[in-house]
């Protein structure tokens, strides 16, 4: 399902050089969101996408110092006039590693997650509930009373996601974000977040090296490899390009070879079950 069009992301012709060095890291790029909730960047490492999320929330120029080219604008305005704290309540990035993205400041789950609005000086019933829904789009409700020091990995994950779905964000990046759950983990709160992000308006980009679960979920793609677009499109259409810079399981690397020699006829699974489903129609045809 569709959101509501807003004029979110767009790049053109937009590069990022890091300061002390001759050639862009990053570009040129071009991007327009889609009207879809979820859009997703591929890349293995190396390929600029942790630096385009980090770009994304406003991390230019304090944190990310360098030179931007080209165009880029975050809700209508250009992301050189954006800082860190600015983007805070619009923008919320969500890494690879929870317990670096933790305050260290607070004694619970709760207060770690009302850490951000508080600092929104939001009312207090306002601020509880919000803890409530994040804890339930993240399955996290048992963890409300525990100290975030004595999370597991996952855990931490699904906490930290959840601080970022309190700010209530338009815009939520999402780099590698999933990297201690398990698939069927990370399934269950890719349709959590689809729920969320219909209900909020807000649009989510997936920053991942791995093919699926995401692929099911998000309509079309990007491709980096050194900073550059190698194919944006359909996930299906990119599909080939991304082979060559992401993980994937052996089956869709067998299907990869298979449809470049034209023999998948087709199309390309997005998912377990339809993996299975398709294979079951080609040997049903080859009989």
């Amino acid at each position: 399902m569709a959101v509501a069009k807003l004029d979110i992301v767009n790049l053109q012709a937009f590069t990022f050089t890091p300061q002390g060095v001759e050639k862009p890291l990053l570009g040129p790029l071009n991007l327009t969101l889609p009207d879809d909730v979820f859009f997703v960047v591929y890349g293995g490492n190396g390929s600029g996408k942790s630096t385009l999320a980090q770009l994304l929330a406003g991390w230019y120029p304090e944190q990310l110092a360098g030179t931007i080219g080209g165009s880029a604008t975050l809700f209508g305005v250009p992301l050189e006039q954006k800082c860190l704290t600015e983007l805070a309540a619009q923008v919320q990035l969500v890494q690879q590693s929870p317990q670096l993205q933790l305050s260290g400041c607070t004694f619970s789950v709760e207060e770690e997650i009302a850490f951000g609005p508080e600092n929104l000086a939001l009312p207090t019933d306002e601020i509880l509930r919000r803890i409530d829904e994040a804890l339930s789009y993240t399955h996290s409700e048992h963890l409300r009373l525990r100290h975030p020091a004595t999370l597991s990995g996952g855990e931490a994950q699904r906490v930290v996601l959840a601080c970022a779905l309190a700010m209530h964000p338009r815009l939520l990046l999402l780099d590698e974000a999933f990297s201690r759950l398990t698939p069927k983990a990370t399934e269950q709160l890719l349709t959590q977040l689809k729920r969320y992000a219909e209900d909020r308006l807000c649009r989510i980009i997936l920053f991942e090296r791995t093919l699926l679960p995401t692929a099911k979920y998000c309509p079309q793609a990007l491709v980096l490899s050194s900073g550059q677009s190698l194919a944006e499109g359909l996930v299906s259409d990119i599909f080939h390009a991304a082979m060559g810079q992401i993980n994937a399981p052996a089956a869709w690397r067998v299907i990869d070879q298979l449809a470049s020699r034209q023999a998948w006829p087709t199309d390309i699974p997005l998912s377990e079950r339809a993996l299975i489903g398709a294979f079951k129609e080609q040997y049903a045809n080859s009989k």
